[in-house]
């Protein structure tokens, strides 16, 4: 199957989502609820005024996020492999693999598609209460993306071999245990517990995927304002700061991402359709 087939595939996908009326809804329903964040922040001054837009915001991309994420990644397949239309695509000359790639390639583009629309109203928010352009939320919508890419590949590639729902569990547990990874990093270091739980800490941050932290988070998370994007971490009553991802860590999880998209892609393979 050459690109532009792949290309075709992909276009047709997106075409698809763009009908769907769960999917308009939900991009709707966040543009206003963008703009209930914006006008609630305000009825505040000064530094709490963008504290206020900025952490509603980040709940709105996190928690709004990744309930897209998982309805996306884990209905990548078994409707429409049970219709027949998984197959219709094989028969016309689409390896599977090529099928699974394509199937997640598009709902990946919508995705970014609505966390952007998101963005760009809490920007449009942001400048109708005199706070301007923001440039650190628009760095904290990539870094949410990246989870929410994670998020979404890991449930696409659960979702080639398994039911959707146990899909979508398994996608939120990839970002649980992701965030949990980089919170124990953060409290070993911060000495909040034992030295010798790293043998245990260490290989589990060193291999396995990494929520991404902006810099945004990571400063409001130090003044306690963060909200629910990024509560509080208190290990063993001592207070933790979980600190900015380096350039490794966002690194590490793209390439986490491309393992899910390519387990999916196999996946595909394995089903009947």
């Amino acid at each position: 199957m050459t690109a532009a087939h792949l290309a075709a595939v992909v276009r047709n996908d997106l075409r698809i989502l763009a009908r769907v009326r769960w999917v308009r809804a939900v991009l709707l329903a966040g543009v206003a609820i963008a703009a209930i964040v914006a006008a609630r922040a305000s009825s505040e001054d000064g530094i709490d005024r963008l504290d206020a837009l900025r952490s509603g915001g980040a709940s709105l991309l996190l928690l709004g996020g990744l309930a897209v994420a998982v309805c996306l990644g884990a209905g990548a397949f078994a409707r429409d492999a049970s219709r027949g239309y998984l197959g219709l695509l094989v028969g016309s000359g689409a390896t599977p693999s090529a099928v699974g790639s394509a199937r997640v390639a598009a709902r990946l583009i919508a995705l970014a598609a609505i966390i952007a629309a998101w963005t760009a109203a809490l920007l449009a928010g942001s400048a109708a209460i005199g706070e301007g352009g923001d440039g650190p939320l628009v760095v904290h919508a990539l870094a949410v993306l990246g989870n929410l890419a994670l998020v979404l590949c890991a449930s696409a590639a659960m979702a080639s071999v398994i039911g959707p729902v146990a899909a979508g569990v398994f996608g939120l547990m990839v970002y649980v245990s992701a965030q949990a990874s980089v919170n124990l990093k953060a409290a070993l270091d911060a000495g909040a517990v034992n030295r010798d739980s790293h043998v245990i800490i260490d290989p589990v941050y060193a291999l396995f995927p990494r929520a991404l932290v902006s810099p945004m988070i990571h400063g409001m998370q130090q003044r306690g304002v963060a909200g629910p994007s990024a509560p509080e971490v208190d290990v063993n009553g001592l207070e933790v700061v979980v600190p900015t991802s380096g350039w490794p860590s966002v690194v590490w999880t793209v390439f986490w991402t491309g393992i899910f998209l390519a387990l999916a892609a196999y996946g595909v393979r394995r089903r009947q359709m």
